[in-house]
C-alpha cells in the first residue's frame, strides 16, 4: 500500500506534476494543503510524508523505500499523462516540481537524489525507467523548499523534538536525550575520521546537480531552522544554478507560512512555477 496520495488534474494537462514531501509528524490533512496549493494552479500532485520514527532514527532502509515509492507514483502519473497525450515527441514534456517541508522533507530528497546518481535501483528495468523519467523531468522543474532545509545546530535539534510533543514535562527530557544521541554520533564520527551525519547532509545539498532551479520559503523568526544558513545555502547554489530565489516571512513560524500568509505563499508558488515555464519555452 502506497503511502502517498495522489490527485491529479481534471482540466486537461497538468503543466506540472509536484510531489509534496511532508514534514516529521506531519498529518495527512497538513500535506493536502499544500498539494490544494498545487492543484488549484493546475498541478498534479503526490503527498506523503515519510515515518518520523524512520527520519529520526536515521533509518536509510525505509528512508529509500519510501523515496523509491515517491519517485514510482510521480513516473506513474507522468505516463498516464503522456499517453493521454498520445506519446507525441512533439508534445511538450511535463516538468517535476518538489514541495519540500521541513528537513523531514529533505531527507527523503536527498536519498532521491543518491538514487538518481545511481540510476538504478537494482530492481527491475520497469523500475529504472521510473527513475530516469523522474530525473529527465526534475530538470526541468524545480525544487521549493518550506522551512527547509535545517543545518543540524544542538538548538534546532532540542526544539524540533520540545515542538512534536505537547506534554512538557515529557517534551523536554526526551529532547535533551535526543540532542545527546547525536552529539554521541557526531563524536563517534569524528573519531573515526568521517564526517558527521549533519556535514554530508549539508554537502549533498551544497553539491547535488539533479534540479538547477531552487526557491527558498522561510522567517527568520523560525526557532527549528536558521533563516541565516538558509541565505548562506541559497549563496552557494548560486554558483551552479540556473536561478535561485527567496522568499522571507514575517511573523510565522516553521512550517506555519502558509497558514499566516496565504495570499502572499499562493503567489509565490505561481510566480515561481511562471519562471520555471518561461525557462522551458527558451
Amino acid at each position: 500500500m502506497t503511502s502517498f496520495v495522489t490527485t491529479a488534474f481534471s482540466g486537461g494537462t497538468p503543466r506540472a506534476v509536484v510531489l509534496v514531501l511532508g514534514f516529521a509528524g506531519a498529518k495527512p490533512k497538513h500535506v493536502a494543503k499544500y498539494a490544494s496549493v498545487y492543484n488549484s494552479l493546475k498541478c498534479s500532485t503526490v503527498a506523503g510524508t515519510a515515518s518520523s520514527m524512520d527520519i529520526f532514527t536515521g533509518n536509510i532502509t525505509n528512508q529509500d523505500i519510501f523515496a523509491l515509492d515517491a519517485v514510482q507514483q510521480v513516473a506513474k502519473v507522468l505516463k498516464a499523462v503522456d499517453n493521454d497525450n498520445g506519446n507525441k515527441e512533439s508534445d511538450p514534456k511535463i516538468p517535476v516540481v518538489m514541495h519540500i517541508l521541513s528537513n523531514g522533507g529533505t531527507f527523503i530528497t536527498n536519498r532521491i537524489g543518491l538514487m538518481l546518481d545511481s540510476k538504478k535501483s537494482g530492481g527491475k528495468e520497469s523500475v529504472d525507467e521510473d527513475i530516469r523519467l523522474f530525473g529527465e523531468r526534475l530538470k526541468l522543474g524545480c525544487q521549493i523548499f518550506d522551512s527547509a532545509p535545517g543545518y543540524f545546530t544542538t538548538k534546532a535539534s532540542f526544539n524540533v523534538i520540545k515542538s512534536m510533543i505537547s506534554n512538557k514535562v515529557i517534551a523536554y527530557p526526551t529532547a535533551t536525550m535526543f540532542v545527546l544521541f547525536v552529539k554521541t554520533l557526531d563524536t563517534l564520527s569524528y573519531l573515526f575520521g568521517h564526517p558527521t551525519a549533519g556535514e554530508e547532509f549539508w554537502s549533498q545539498l551544497q553539491k547535488d546537480t539533479h534540479c538547477l532551479r531552487q526557491a527558498y520559503i522561510y522567517s527568520h523568526d523560525d526557532e527549528i531552522v536558521e533563516g541565516k544558513m538558509i541565505e548562506e545555502l541559497a549563496e552557494d547554489r548560486k554558483a551552479i544554478s540556473e536561478y535561485i530565489v527567496l522568499k522571507q516571512f514575517e511573523n510565522s513560524a516553521h512550517v506555519q507560512h502558509l497558514r499566516h500568509h496565504e495570499t502572499e505563499y499562493v503567489s509565490f508558488i505561481k510566480a515561481t512555477l511562471e519562471e520555471m515555464e518561461e525557462k522551458n519555452s527558451h
